[in-house]
């Protein structure tokens, strides 16, 4: 089925399309004076190379861009196992999204090329020559965690998850010509598998690119944890374009409070998640009191970073887990803003809390205001990024046969 809708409702604003240069100019800028400030920050406070700081904090801000599209991949897939129809009219936005994922494959490529470099184990301390790795539970590792093989298996990851993202995404598109219902059909068929493959390749590729930082760490639930706090950018991310397109005169009618209602619950899930999963991989390795895991911990509660954890459990719980808890505020556009664009800052301090203490010398005040820029970069990355993908595609899968159910959708009072 197909509904008629004003071209002009549907599709980004076209005055956006010159602003997508400009970003990407904004970007770049603010990554290499971000760049500039944790290297000669690293350099003149002494505690470690200034390489360290410089690729530490790119690989955290990376994984800021990335989290928004692994979440959408998987938002994706769940709605065609669940054949939801509820999300119809949101769900090209979430496409979009994931459809970005072969430029971050791009953006990730400096940190390969690294390995191959003699600043190779800046990052990752088992690229090391062998002759220098002195922990021998690293030392052990060394047969996986070798730089040829963990390039191979770069690829590999982003070859299945960009291959997924781009599958989809052409099925939708698609559909936008054909209005063919077999293309929903197809897909449906394919989710329950992709989503196992998709659990497999982000476990791997998260073991790999970050807790591999510290190799000699374990954590079962680390790719889970990743895993709950890229669903939660992802939703908050979402009602931030939803309501900027509208605020720009689109998706009229599409994206109604039902749907930002649903968003919040999803925001408010998996802050509730999240922290579940951060608690019990704290708690676990704490009762255990194994050195080579507390280890991991202590790095962060030591050398300035203990204001910087601890605040987490305030600013990543404890304040979004009372300002979503009400349906009012769920459904009160201007309140479900601000706790999206507050999710969305305290991700950002989640993925430097995982890869930046890892710094040897503590937390320090110059890398760090580098760092934000880094952030702040890979931020207006993904503006252009989102501007350049969406160009002449429609903001909503208009002829999708579950699009009547969207738009008829409420949420039941209790």
């Amino acid at each position: 089925m197909s509904l008629k809708y004003d071209k002009e409702t549907i599709e980004l604003p076209s005055n956006w399309k010159q602003y997508a240069p400009l970003l990407i100019c904004a970007g770049l800028i603010c990554l290499v004076v971000g760049a500039g400030l944790s290297f000669m920050g690293g350099r003149s406070d002494g505690g470690a190379s200034p390489m360290k700081y410089l690729v530490h904090s790119y690989l955290a801000n990376f994984m800021f861009l990335f989290t928004f599209s692994l979440g959408a991949l998987f938002f994706v897939l769940i709605q065609f196992l669940t054949r939801a129809g509820w999300s119809s009219s949101i769900r090209r936005i979430a496409e979009i999204i994931m459809a970005i994922l072969p430029w971050s494959a791009v953006l990730f490529l400096p940190l390969v090329v690294l390995l191959y470099t003699p600043e190779g184990s800046a990052l990752y301390e088992w690229n090391a020559p062998a002759e220098e790795i002195h922990n021998s539970i690293i030392r052990d590792k060394t047969g996986y965690l070798e730089k040829g093989f963990f390039t191979v298996r770069t690829f590999l990851y982003f070859g299945l998850l960009t291959g997924m993202a781009l599958w989809y995404f052409s099925k939708s598109r698609q559909q936008d010509e054909t209005g063919d219902v077999e293309l929903s059909l197809a897909r449906q068929k394919w989710a329950g598998p992709l989503i196992m493959i998709f659990s497999l390749t982000v476990t791997f590729a998260i073991f790999d690119w970050v807790m591999s930082i510290d190799a000699d760490w374990y954590s079962t639930i680390f790719a889970v944890y990743v895993f709950a706090a890229s669903m939660m950018a992802f939703f908050a991310m979402m009602v931030v374009i939803n309501m900027t397109l509208q605020k720009a005169g689109k998706l009229k009618d599409l994206v109604t409070v039902e749907h930002y209602h649903d968003m919040g619950k999803f925001m408010f899930g998996f802050v509730m998640f999240w922290s579940y999963i951060a608690f019990s991989q704290l708690v676990l390795i704490w009762y255990a009191n194994i050195p080579e895991e507390t280890n991991w911990f202590r790095m962060r509660l030591e050398g300035g970073w203990a204001y910087y954890s601890y605040s987490l459990i305030f600013l990543h719980f404890a304040i979004p887990f009372l300002g979503l808890m009400s349906r009012h505020v769920r459904r009160n556009r201007t309140a479900l803003y601000f706790w999206a664009c507050w999710l969305l800052v305290v991700h950002w301090m989640d993925m430097t809390f995982l890869i930046m203490p890892n710094v040897p010398g503590g937390f320090s005040v110059i890398p760090m205001l580098g760092h934000l820029l880094g952030g702040a970069g890979m931020l207006f990355v993904f503006a252009a990024l989102f501007i350049v993908r969406s160009s002449g595609v429609p903001l909503v899968a208009m002829r999708d046969p579950r699009l009547p159910e969207a738009l008829t959708y409420t949420n039941p009072l209790l």
